[in-house]
């Protein structure tokens, strides 16, 4: 095989690996909450580190597929993802022989696998990049390359920092009018979602927007001509009835356990009219007036 065809598929293979990389980053990214507890739950370090670890590998994945979009110094870049992978396949095979992995947190929302699913495909990429690491010797690195990589990293540091409080709420966690939520795993909600119109406030007690919200959501809660109200406490049904308990509420509360609900948002509160199960309309991170629903 030519040099200059080899080089051209290594590079192909190093955008491929790249999208991988960012795309998984990139919900990490939105929400490193979550990717912290899926970490968390591998059970390899302490708890007090997931979310330094989860920063940590959101950077580092988002910088290498910036690096292999850019393709500077493509061997060391190869090899850094060998490494990575290799990383990322022990801890999985650790925690699953440990009975610590119930789904990897590689793609945080976007695809819940798992561990031989994982261990397979991040072997893949292992193989692929071996095979580049072959074909790039004697590659030298353009300044224009240098340029772009550093381009590249202004999106990979606004990312990385700012990414939990960037309006990407719809695009990590898939919901959006025309969104089926009738079958929402909550206790107690009296009725089924599917019947009539429903404002649906997902919330819990250490939550200043909640409780800042609460004054509204009774407002609306006692106009009989507006949407039947509904709180789904995250947490167990004692805390839910200790939290209704001290908050006095005119409106029903129901209630799941956090594991069950943390799909659906990334912070507390999120509001939701449903007509007959169907979303409507989103407030995420608030509790809007009354004058706010139709």
């Amino acid at each position: 095989m030519k040099r200059d065809l080899r080089l051209g598929i290594a590079y192909l293979l190093g955008l491929v690996i790249a999208a991988i990389l960012a795309v998984a980053a990139f919900f990490k990214a939105a929400d490193p909450g979550m990717f912290a507890e899926q970490i968390s739950a591998y059970r390899v370090t302490p708890a007090s580190w997931s979310i330094y670890l989860a920063y940590f590998f959101v950077a580092v994945e988002l910088a290498l597929a910036a690096a292999l979009v850019a393709f500077v110094w493509p061997r060391l870049l190869f090899a850094g993802t060998i490494l990575l992978m290799l990383g990322f396949i022990g801890v999985t095979a650790y925690a699953w022989t440990h009975g610590g992995s119930e789904g990897c947190g590689c793609f945080g929302r976007l695809v819940d696998r798992g561990p031989f699913h994982v261990i397979i495909e991040d072997s893949l990429i292992v193989i692929a990049s071996l095979l580049c690491l072959r074909w790039t010797r004697g590659f030298r690195t353009r300044a224009w390359r240098w340029a772009l990589f550093g381009i590249l990293m202004i999106p990979v540091v606004v990312l990385t920092v700012f990414g939990p409080s960037l309006p990407l709420d719809s695009i990590v966690i898939g919901i959006g009018p025309g969104s089926d939520l009738s079958a929402l795993p909550i206790e107690d909600a009296g009725a089924p979602l599917e019947e009539g119109t429903v404002l649906l406030v997902l919330l819990d007690d250490g939550c200043p927007a909640c409780q800042a919200g609460l004054p509204r959501l009774r407002e609306i809660a006692s106009d009989r001509r507006g949407p039947r109200v509904l709180a789904a406490y995250a947490g167990s049904a004692a805390e839910a009835q200790r939290w209704r308990m001290r908050q006095l509420p005119n409106f029903r509360i129901a209630h799941a356990p956090q594991k069950a609900l943390r799909p659906y948002y990334r912070s507390l509160p999120v509001t939701l009219l449903l007509e007959e199960g169907i979303v409507q309309r989103v407030w995420w991170g608030h509790i809007p007036a009354a004058s706010a629903i139709p």
